[in-house]
């Protein structure tokens, strides 16, 4: 194959990928002129619509500057015109030398302008403290750290996953109520927040087995910062003898936060409430009802066992108080008898719990019938005993039990008409079977919980007359009076 050929097969390839991309379209040169006189007017018009703006304007002298406008009209600008321009003009002070090169107008004072040097001004302020913080200690503090707690980073690895190995942190929590639910817990979280320092709502971290705990420690940091950021805004002082606590019914239920408490928290005291378990489940189902109306709630004789699908949590199995109470280890479970009384197989802690008070939701009860308003003095005193309070537990307020959507007045007869009286002969069956965990869970709390040392309960005698009506349905206790 010659040159010739050569050079005939490339110019055929080069056509056939011309084709395959499209035809090319060739653009003048005056396209390329026009589209750079059109940058440059842009420009100028950007520049003209702001000019009086300028604090020191560029000044031009009226002679050249009629001849370069009457010009303009003329003959197309040239880079070598608008430079003899430039350099007859007066000098620019740097404000407005970001004017010509950006087009925007210098910054005017107004109040988003003000806002932002106030957050500037914050935002130094802030940097500045933190440079403080890492000169004192090393670290970026907060103000909880500033006022006598360890640096988070101390407690906590560095992956932020657990808690630092030999690290000592039950000195964060003095007390928790840890159920058992619908016995009373809102009404004594709502009481003792106001007196010591508590989440306002559940705080239930600790059922977590990752990385609960470590959340637990930073929700107390957290709270502790607010509360330091209220008082130094107020001018007050910090107590800070004032007791730290949580709530969380699920915690008895659940081994994960039994092995926490033994773990990390082996000094908090616990409270914990019962409740006959007959008149516990109907207050439990019938909340339910109140507060998740979307939701049908199974009929009682489907809930004789363990919580399935659509029992919202509700269950016989729940009311094994005795089997949920021995995981705190305060019996010796080194008898048969007290074995057979524990059907659920749970292990207690492998290492001891703090100690327990124990209470029974009518002694919250502030009534005037058979001397409540005495037993409920007493108790108030028993529980500022046991948790070492210096001021005195006022009278126990009553909590609405009301449904989140009664207002809606459909929604309210939907639930009137889906709650349940435990006492009626639809319900005999789950009525059966709570009275046999009645009976057991009295039996064994007189016979072995009651017995151990690290167990409290307010006016012992009274309680024990509750724990023996535990054996008697309360259903039929209501008949019998009515007769």
């Amino acid at each position: 194959m010659d040159r010739r050929e050569q050079h005939t097969q490339i110019r055929l390839r080069d056509k056939h990928a011309s084709n395959e991309r499209g035809p090319s379209r060739k653009r003048s040169p005056t396209f390329y002129r026009n589209a750079r006189l059109l940058a440059v007017f842009t420009s100028l018009a950007v520049a003209s619509t702001n000019f009086y703006t300028l604090s020191n304007h560029v000044v031009i002298t009226n002679q050249n500057s009629h001849d370069d406008s009457s010009s303009s009209s003329s003959r197309s600008w040239s880079k070598r015109k608008i430079a003899n321009v430039a350099s007859r003009a007066a000098p620019l002070e740097e404000k407005d030398n970001v004017f010509l090169r950006t087009g925007k107008t210098p910054m005017i004072q107004s109040e988003n302008n003000a806002s932002s040097s106030m957050k500037a001004s914050k935002r130094k302020t802030i940097t500045h403290r933190r440079k403080h913080n890492r000169l004192i200690r090393g670290t970026h503090l907060t103000l909880a750290e500033m006022n006598g707690w360890p640096p988070i980073q101390e407690i906590i690895t560095k992956d932020g996953n657990k808690i630092a190995a030999h690290e000592d942190i039950s000195w964060l929590l003095d007390f928790a109520i840890i159920g058992f639910p619908k016995t009373g817990t809102t009404s004594m979280l709502r009481h003792l927040s106001e007196i010591t320092h508590m989440p306002p709502s559940e705080s239930c971290s600790l059922t977590d087995n990752n990385s609960g705990i470590v959340k637990l420690v930073k929700d107390m940091y957290s709270d502790r910062n607010k509360r330091l950021e209220v008082i130094d805004k107020n001018g007050h002082v910090f107590d800070d003898s004032t007791l730290r606590g949580l709530k969380c019914p699920q915690d008895l239920s659940s081994e994960v936060s039994m092995h926490n408490y033994a773990k990390y928290f082996p000094k908090t005291k616990l409270i914990v409430g019962v409740r006959h378990p007959v008149r516990w489940f109907e207050s439990l189902y019938n909340f339910r009802v109140s507060n998740v109306p979307w939701k049908k709630m199974l009929h009682t004789s489907k809930l004789t066992r363990g919580c399935t699908y659509g029992s919202q949590g509700v269950c016989a199995h729940r009311a094994n108080f005795a089997d949920y109470l021995s995981q705190l280890g305060k019996t010796p479970m080194d008898t048969s008898d007290e074995r057979n009384l524990l059907s659920m197989g749970l292990s207690p802690v492998k290492s001891p719990v703090g100690k327990v008070f124990l209470y029974d939701v009518s002694q919250l009860s502030e009534s005037e019938e058979d001397g409540a308003i005495i037993q409920s003095t007493q108790f108030r005193r028993d529980l500022q005993d046991f948790l070492g309070l210096n001021v005195d537990i006022p009278p126990f307020p009553r909590i609405d039990t009301s449904g989140r959507f009664d207002f809606l007045e459909p929604v309210k007869k939907q639930t009137e008409q889906d709650r349940i009286d435990i006492c009626d002969a639809d319900h005999d069956r789950i009525c059966e079977v709570l009275m046999d965990k009645a009976r057991i869970a009295s039996r064994w709390m007189k016979d072995y919980f009651l017995k151990s040392t690290d167990v409290v309960v307010s006016n012992r005698e009274h309680f024990l007359e509750i724990l023996d009506g535990w054996n008697e349905d309360p259903c039929n206790v209501v008949v019998v009076s009515k007769l």
